[in-house]
């Protein structure tokens, strides 16, 4: 399904930007979207058009569709994290919500082919147990980011089964990796270690550490822009399992030597979900998913991001 130009939004945030890398690098013609041009992104040297779009403006769905011949779309645009604009929840729905419905009617009229759509692993909210999570399990979300997630499913489902429009959501742990400046425990480790600091961080007695790194999402994608058909609407891409800290903290450690981390109830509490391991089966099945990056190189790669950007 390699035919017709792919919009990639957000690309000014560390999923879109890799992505649309990858795009390029298999030579599929893209356009990459967000709300202003990335400073660090050298689109030129990609030979990418870039168009800007402020979340929602419907209007512009229609116009960079017919502007560029877009066929199909990554929507990687949006509030990305519970931890922005908490202080301002509607706004998180206009742009996350109502921006995914304006392009679904989009791809309604224009009948485009596979819109991909990245939900989160916070739409299925807090639950009592630690047990395994599939898809079939009910989204319960207990913060407004994950609403608009867990509805921003309810849209593609139901525009699927009423109108036959081809769009999937994926619903993503706790992505790391170069780009992610947002909340990110691992570049945390990094960062302190890189410094000689040491990291504090919350026990998170009840929760799970689920850590996928960004190029293997970026192969959930696309295999999920690519398959011929599929057989469901959400996937679960993760690392298949819960992480423990230390596990964490010594994989880290074949990167940055000098990271360390004690607990502490003040410490930092990112990345932990009151729910069990995402069941990761149909994503392998369907999208040939298959997470493969070790929390060390995943770290190594991190660390170089981290040093090329002034942070050691």
């Amino acid at each position: 399904m390699n035919d017709g130009t792919v919009l990639v939004t957000g690309v000014g945030g560390m999923i879109g930007a890799a992505v649309l890398q990858q795009l390029v690098a298999d030579g599929i013609p893209v356009v990459a979207a967000d709300r202003v041009r990335p400073s660090d992104l050298d689109l030129g040297k990609l030979s990418v058009p870039f168009f800007a779009h402020d979340l929602p403006d419907p209007s512009r769905w229609h116009e960079a569709i017919v502007r560029f011949g877009v066929r199909r779309v990554v929507h990687a645009g949006g509030i990305s994290g519970p931890m922005l604009l908490s202080d301002n929840p509607s706004r998180v729905c206009e742009i996350n919500l109502a921006g995914l419905s304006g392009l679904l009617e989009a791809a309604r009229i224009h009948r485009l082919g596979r819109i991909v759509w990245f939900s989160s692993i916070v739409a299925y909210g807090n639950r009592r147990d630690l047990m395994p999570v599939n898809e079939d399990m009910p989204l319960r979300p207990d913060t407004v980011y994950g609403a608009s997630k867990a509805a921003g499913e309810a849209l593609i489902h139901a525009y699927h089964a009423e109108h036959g429009v081809d769009a999937v959501a994926l619903r993503v742990a706790s992505c790391y990796g170069a780009g992610r400046t947002t909340s990110c425990m691992i570049r945390t480790l990094i960062e302190d270690g890189l410094t000689g600091r040491v990291s504090r961080i919350h026990p998170a007695d009840g929760r799970t550490r689920q850590h996928v790194f960004i190029d293997d999402v970026v192969g959930a994608v696309r295999g999920a822009l690519d398959a011929p058909t599929l057989p469901q609407r959400a996937y679960n891409v993760g690392p298949g399992r819960a992480q423990s800290l230390s596990e964490i903290v010594e994989q880290v450690r074949k990167a940055v030597p000098a990271a360390e981390a004690v607990l502490d109830p003040e410490g930092t509490a990112w990345n932990t979900f009151g729910l069990g391991p995402l069941v990761i089966d149909a994503a392998r099945r369907d999208l040939g998913f298959s997470p493969a990056t070790s929390i060390a190189d995943g770290a190594a790669a991190t660390r170089d991001w981290v040093i090329g950007r002034g942070g050691s």
